[in-house]
């Protein structure tokens, strides 16, 4: 490191070193050249003469440098050849000789001074009537002696070593050509540097070091944006409050500043006696980028959900893939490039491509009513060759008879099954008759409706709902509402839904609000409409409810009827998380996981997302164990992520199956098990669990779990290839599949 240094330059008479100089002449044969080519017949210069034989002769001026006039009077020509020397003259206007001799090939002589000795000889082929240039000069050097402010220090002439100051603090140099040099002394990490010039006059130097300005000092930097990173000499300082703080010794230093999302600026400072400041603003490295997806397809940014339909946001530079997702369908993606160059981009995604299964329905008695998700679609026996992978309700019904309602999942290889055997009961209404207490009052009956609902008696529980939405209860109206959304007791019918949760919600009824503005949210019985979403939301929040306050927050995180804003977004989730609602307080985890509206703290994350799994949330449970598996927020522990992931497989999470798989699939917290691991991601994969598909394929060509099919490994990484994943788009082109 350069050091800021106090250089003082003093002659220094009366140091016992005495200034010794040697002196040579050189001649210096590679400088000779004609200066006339051809004969000087004819040109207007003086003429050359003859040799007393009448010989011709050839001029030679000869520049020497570094003597003086006087000193070149003194130069003796001396011939080694069979020539005759018919001028030796002292130039009159430059230092030198002019000299005319007879004109031979291989003339050789030497330069001859009483002080200085002889000179080395040269060789010169000179023609008649030519002029030639030759350069000599006075070699002389000389021993300086160097002083300075401490012993021990480096010195360095013209970036040579030389020595190290003496206990009397000084340094003798010898054999120094006079002229300009460069002299540095480096005294630890201190040095300093200035020119001299060395003559006879001069040769005593003194250098010094200021101590002083290597003493070490506060160094600050404060910097937007808060979160970014100091680097100074390869070591990082983290901000705190925008700003960090470190003593340094004396020197120069090189920093980096550097944030996510910002182009870094670098440069470097001095340390020279006083405290450093630096201000630093980075610029950001962000673009503005508009996705739209056909469909209402779910968008999906490097595997972060944006929005619905279309997202503009901001990005930091880098690449990005950008996929559009929806349930059942094959995703499509495009990868690009972000920069800052381009500060506007736009780009429009294509539709998501259905991918079909079949399902097969049958049962008896015949000709029952079959209803997939709430639609009418046949009767049995039925088979539906084009219904979309995923998880489907299924409900077969005929009047006189109890309905049957199952869950199917549908996979593009397997042809799914549902044998439904349908027992008679007397019908009333479409419902099964009991006797409703109508001395009870409106209250009472919900309420009785409520305790048959626990004890999954749906068809008691609507009727009770029915009886207390005739007295115009507003809380039983919302009730069966949500019989209607999930099939509870009756047929699903998510338009029935909605028509009750309105007639609930128009009354004031804070959960009511909140379901209706759920079903304009997701397009469930009514169109899509994400501004009414959140105009339902606002009027259930205004009344607490927790459930509409976490709703709230995904609408601001993923700008769904609203502007993006992922400060508002962790309000609502707050909000929601502090009144125990398992769904926001994983949402405020996964905030402060990966620092959305919030500084990224992991401790954070895990509080929420332990307050959440403690409840029962599946997802905050698979969140729980993916910090205990990294070691984000917690020590890394696995067999604390597998009973995490345990808990939440166990409620059919698929994301849970899938990475309790894995830990089963390496050995992670469990004793290696590819059978079982085999069967979680089986589990998994058949949800449409797109990471499952791969292990598949990796269970499948490795025969882990599973015997080895190359062909069945092959079609599962085809399956997750299709969806956009990158490990089953290399494994295909490992295997040589197109």
């Amino acid at each position: 490191m350069k050091r800021l240094l106090n250089i003082f330059v003093a002659l220094f008479a009366t140091l016992t070193v005495a200034a010794q100089a040697e002196k040579s002449i050189v001649i210096e044969q590679k400088t000779f050249r004609a200066v006339q080519t051809d004969a000087l017949t004819g040109v207007n210069i003086d003429p050359i003469g003859l040799d007393s034989s009448k010989r011709p002769c050839a001029r030679l001026k000869v520049k020497i440098n570094r003597m003086t006039k006087a000193e070149i009077d003194d130069i003796e020509v001396k011939l080694a050849t069979n020539n005759q020397l018919t001028k030796n003259k002292t130039a009159e206007y430059d230092n030198g000789l002019i000299l005319e001799l007879t004109a031979k090939p291989q003339t050789r002589f030497y330069f001859h001074h009483d002080e200085f000795g002889d000179s080395n000889e040269v060789c010169l082929d000179l023609e008649a009537d030519k002029e030639y240039y030759l350069e000599a000069y006075l070699n002389q050097s000389f021993s300086i002696v160097v002083n300075s402010n401490v012993a021990g220090a480096d010195v360095y002439l013209d970036s040579t070593f030389k020595g190290q100051t003496e206990s009397n603090m000084s340094c003798t140099i010898s054999d120094v050509m006079i002229g300009s040099h460069t002299l540095k002394l480096v005294y630890g990490s201190v040095s300093s540097e200035q020119s001299i010039d060395v003559n006879k006059n001069s040769i005593y130097f003194r250098q010094s070091v200021n101590i002083q300005a290597s003493e070490p000092q506060f160094v600050v930097f404060a910097v937007e944006p808060q979160n970014a990173v100091v680097t100074i000499d390869n070591k990082h300082y983290a901000l705190q409050d925008g700003a960090m703080r470190v003593v340094l010794d004396g020197g120069t230093y090189n920093y980096t500043v550097t944030a996510a999302g910002y182009h870094p600026q670098s440069g470097t400072f001095t340390i020279a006696g006083e405290k450093i400041v630096r201000n630093i603003a980075l610029t950001a490295d962000v673009a503005t980028v508009t996705l739209t997806a056909p469909d209402n397809a779910e968008i999906w940014v490097n595997e972060e959900l944006k929005g619905v339909g279309s997202w503009n946001g901001t990005l930091a530079s880098g690449t990005y893939i950008f996929e559009a997702r929806k349930s059942g369908h094959k995703s499509s993606t495009i990868s690009k490039h972000i920069t800052s160059d381009n500060p506007q981009q736009s780009y429009t995604l294509i539709a998501p491509t259905p991918i079909y299964g079949k399902l097969l329905v049958d049962g008896t008695p015949l000709m029952a009513d079959v209803v997939v998700d709430g639609i009418n679609v046949g009767q049995t026996p039925l088979q539906l060759n084009n219904i979309l992978v995923g998880e489907h309700t299924v409900i077969v019904s005929k009047e006189g008879y109890n309905p049957y309602t199952q869950k199917v999942t549908i996979s593009e290889t397997i042809i799914a099954n549902i044998n439904a055997t349908l027992s008679k009961f007397a019908p009333l209404k479409g419902i099964t008759p009991i006797e409703v207490d109508n001395s009870l009052s409106a209250e009472q009956l919900c309420s009785k409706g409520v305790e048959f609902g626990e004890q999954k008696d749906y068809n008691a529980a609507v009727q009770y709902f029915y009886a207390s939405t005739e007295r115009g209860y507003v809380k039983a109206m919302n009730e069966l509402g949500y019989c209607y959304e999930h099939g509870l007791g009756v047929l699903k019918n998510h338009a029935e839904a909605v028509k009750w949760y309105r007639k609930s919600a128009e009354q004031g009824y804070p959960l009511a609000q909140s379901n209706l503005g759920y079903c304009y949210q997701y397009g469930k019985g009514v169109e899509k409409d994400y501004p009414e979403a959140v105009k339902w939301y606002r009027k259930s929040v205004e009344q607490g409810n927790a459930m509409a306050q976490n709703n709230l927050g995904i609408c601001y995180q993923s700008g769904q009827g609203v502007e993006k804003d992922n400060i508002e977004a962790v309000k609502w989730y707050r909000k929601a998380a502090e009144q125990e609602n398992s769904l926001a307080q994983n949402n405020l985890g996964y905030c402060y996981f990966h620092g959305l509206g919030v500084t990224k703290d992991y401790t954070e994350a895990v509080k929420w997302y332990r307050r959440s799994a403690e409840q029962g949330y599946a997802r905050g449970e698979v969140n729980l164990g993916w910090c205990y598996e990294t070691g984000s927020g917690v020590a890394k522990n696995y067999k604390e992520a597998v009973k995490w992931y345990r808990k939440a497989a166990e409620q059919g999470a698929a994301h849970g199956q899938h990475n309790l798989a894995v830990c089963y699939l390496n050995g992670y917290g469990v004793t290696q098990n590819f059978t079982e691991g085999f069967n979680l991601t089986k589990k998994a994969a058949e949800q449409g669990h797109v990471a499952a598909y791969g292990n598949m394929g990796w269970c499948y060509e490795n025969g882990k779990g599973v015997a080895k099919n190359r062909k069945t490994a092959i079609s599962w990484y085809r399956k997750g290839a299709e969806n956009g994943d990158t490990y089953c788009k290399k494994a295909l082109k490992r295997l040589g599949v197109k």
